[in-house]
Parts: C-alpha cells; sequence; structure tokens
C-alpha cells in the first residue's frame, strides 16, 4: 500500500509557480532569484535549473510552468524547489486541484532598452521629458551673462533644484541671480570650495543650502576660517569630502570629529594611479550588491534609465549646455531653446539611458541589481567596477 502511494506520488505532475515578487535572471550558467520583499536570494549553476527557469520566464508562461513528475524527482531539482518554498519565492501546485494553467501577474518590463521608449509609445518627448527634469548644475564665474542667464531661468517650468557651482561672490551682479533664485520655489545650493566660503545676507540665508567640496591637501588655517564663517550662518551646510588614498580618508574622519560636522559625505577621486585604492574601497563585490535594498521599481529603472544622470543638466558659464560633462556639448541656452538641448539627449545624447547593457555586465546575473554607471567608468576607462566578473571568469 505504501509502495503503491510513493508510486502514484511520484507520478503526480505539478504547476510551478514564481511569486510576482521575486526577480529571476539566467544566463548560460547561472541563474539567480532575489526576493524583493526581504533580499533573500537563490543561486544555482545546476544547467537543468537554470534551462527550467529560462522557460518559465518565456513571456507565454508567465511565471507558471507545467511541471512533469520525472523532472521534478531530479534530486537538484527536487532540492531547489524545496528552498524555493521555504523562501516564499515560488511553489508547486498539483495539477489535480486546478482546472488548468493557474493565472499568475507577472511584472515585465516592456521597453525595449533604449530612448526610442518615447517614440514608440506615441507621445511628445518634451512635454514628458521637461517635466522629469529633477536638477540643473549652473557653473558660475566672472565671465557669466546673468542677466541672460536670469533670462534662461525664467523660461524653465517646474521645480528642479538649482546648483549654483563656483565662486557667485566673483560676478559682480550676483546679487540680482540670488534676488531671483530667493523667489522660485525650486530647492537651491549653492557648490563651492571651502576657500571661497563668505557670507550670505540674512534675506537669502533660508532660500539656500551649502555644499562645501574640499580637496586635499587642506589649507587648514583657510577651513578653519570657512567653518568659522558658516558657523554664522542658518543656512543647510553639508561638506564634500574629496578622497583619493586610504589617508585622505583617515584625515577627513579626524575632521569630521575635530570641527564637529555633522552631514558630510566621502567622494573618491580617481587620480590615474590610485586604481588599488578603488579596487579596494569602490568596486564592489558580490556581498555589497545584494545588500543593497532593491525593489522591483528599482530594477525596472536600471533597465531604462541612468539614476545618476537622467533628468540633469549642466550648465557652463559660457552658456554650453551638458547631460553629463563627460559627454558632446547638447547646445547652448544662449542660441538654442531649452527644449531642443532636452530633445537632443533624448534622441542622440549618451547619458540618460546609460545602462548596463554592454559586456561584461550584459552577462551577469546581477547586471540589473547594480547601481547605473557613473562617472568612474567613463574616467577609468571600464564599463564595470566590481569584482564579481573577475570572480566568475
Amino acid at each position: 500500500m505504501n509502495k503503491q502511494m510513493t508510486s502514484k506520488k511520484s507520478l503526480t505532475d505539478y504547476w510551478f509557480v514564481i511569486e510576482p515578487y521575486v526577480y529571476v535572471r539566467v544566463t548560460k550558467a547561472h541563474a539567480l532569484l532575489y526576493n524583493t520583499l526581504d533580499g533573500v536570494t537563490l543561486e544555482s549553476y545546476n544547467i537543468e535549473i537554470i534551462n527550467l527557469l529560462r522557460e518559465l520566464l518565456e513571456k507565454e508562461n508567465c511565471g507558471v510552468l507545467l511541471l512533469r513528475s520525472n523532472t521534478y524527482m531530479q534530486k537538484e531539482i527536487n532540492n531547489f524547489i524545496r528552498v524555493l518554498r521555504k523562501n516564499y519565492m515560488g511553489d508547486i501546485i498539483d495539477i489535480n486541484l486546478s482546472n488548468g494553467k493557474p493565472v499568475q501577474l507577472m511584472p515585465y518590463y516592456n521597453y525595449p532598452n533604449n530612448h526610442k521608449i518615447y517614440k514608440k509609445k506615441n507621445f511628445t518627448p518634451i512635454s514628458n521629458i521637461l517635466e522629469n527634469l529633477t536638477e540643473i548644475s549652473i557653473h558660475v564665474d566672472n565671465t557669466t551673462d546673468i542677466q541672460k542667464m536670469i533670462s534662461f531661468l525664467k523660461s524653465m517650468q517646474g521645480a528642479p533644484i538649482f546648483n549654483i557651482v563656483g565662486n557667485v561672490w566673483d560676478i559682480p551682479d550676483y546679487y540680482e541671480l540670488f534676488t531671483f533664485l530667493k523667489q522660485h520655489p525650486s530647492q537651491k545650493n549653492l557648490l563651492c570650495s571651502y576657500t571661497q566660503v563668505k557670507l550670505l545676507q540674512v534675506v537669502f540665508e533660508e532660500k539656500f543650502s551649502y555644499n562645501i567640496s574640499v580637496h586635499f591637501p587642506i589649507n587648514m588655517h583657510e577651513l578653519n576660517n570657512a567653518i568659522l564663517l558658516l558657523c554664522n550662518q542658518t543656512s543647510p551646510i553639508e561638506f564634500s569630502f574629496h578622497v583619493s588614498s586610504i589617508e585622505d580618508l583617515q584625515q577627513t574622519e579626524r575632521l569630521v570629529e575635530q570641527f564637529k560636522i555633522k552631514k558630510y559625505q566621502m567622494i573618491p577621486i580617481y587620480t590615474g594611479d590610485n586604481m588599488r585604492y578603488f579596487e579596494e574601497n569602490v568596486f564592489l563585490t558580490k556581498k555589497d550588491i545584494l545588500s543593497l535594498s532593491i525593489s522591483m521599481k528599482d530594477i525596472f529603472i536600471h533597465q531604462s534609465m541612468n539614476i545618476y544622470d537622467y533628468g540633469k543638466i549642466s550648465i557652463m558659464s559660457n552658456g554650453d549646455a551638458y547631460a553629463n560633462i563627460n559627454y558632446p556639448i547638447l547646445g547652448n541656452i544662449f542660441k538654442h531653446s531649452f527644449q531642443k538641448i532636452v530633445q537632443k539627449e533624448v534622441d542622440e545624447g549618451k547619458s540618460w539611458f546609460r545602462i548596463r547593457n554592454q559586456a561584461p555586465c550584459n552577462d551577469c546575473v546581477y547586471q540589473w541589481l547594480c547601481p547605473s554607471p557613473s562617472n568612474y567608468e567613463i574616467v577609468i576607462g571600464r564599463s564595470n567596477l566590481c569584482h564579481v566578473i573577475q570572480q566568475q571568469l
């Protein structure tokens, strides 16, 4: 009797189901399942499991696949499904308990991996893209035509963040720029070196924030003076320490403690001869990647746009506009409409839609779990800054 029941059970077919909140990625020799609710992962290098998951991912299967009894009873697959069920990432359903194939709504990324998505969806890029502008960085110096710059800013739609970069106080009529920006509902940040810090007039204090850059080696006398000045301001203040070595990191920690700096960030700087520092402190490991809390929405964003560049435009002191200053100019705000400048980035640009769709990332299961490519990849000349690919080779 027991043998008969066991035999009958072994011949049972199942519906194999993956939960919609589980991200599945397969390559030729590696499979990854990532639970976007709790960050739990399940990986396999078994070719049978890889093929099973690849078939499951076919759109016509929609996350549900008929699992024959002889396949289910294979040791590797059986163990894999047991772990899968234990982690609430999927399940099996006896086909006798269902009148047909169960319905499963799986999240699919439907847009192609390029900026043509706007044209394919038949809506005007301009009316939508301009609404998605999140940040405009305006670089100023003593050659900046403030009147033209203000005229340009008046044409802006929405309320993107305005970053004023450089020594504003070098500009004779900077007060007019501040007066205009004060009335604008946007967040306004002043980005300057600690050697260029000056007091804001009281009328502007509550409207502007400071982001103070600190490069090494540091002039301690000037840094001390800058901090003393900033102590007399009510504006929010953040320090950005540009570090290129362990010594810079250690000195930053001492300065933060010494001056009781509350808000700060450390920005790694590539000098051309500090690759080892980057490999040890900047390059991502598998543990780094999987330690991030990543939602299904984040994964789709990584497949469609660059999280660092999208929606951002930099305008130089002469009016030249860039989506990323490491890529070709898009136009000049004093000669071209801002609509045309943004349209050019959508049609021809390399920044907003720069994603990890190139080798070696396109053959890695962690491809869309990783953050978007940054400026470090451009400067260093590598498409990936991680230790994962080397470990897989």
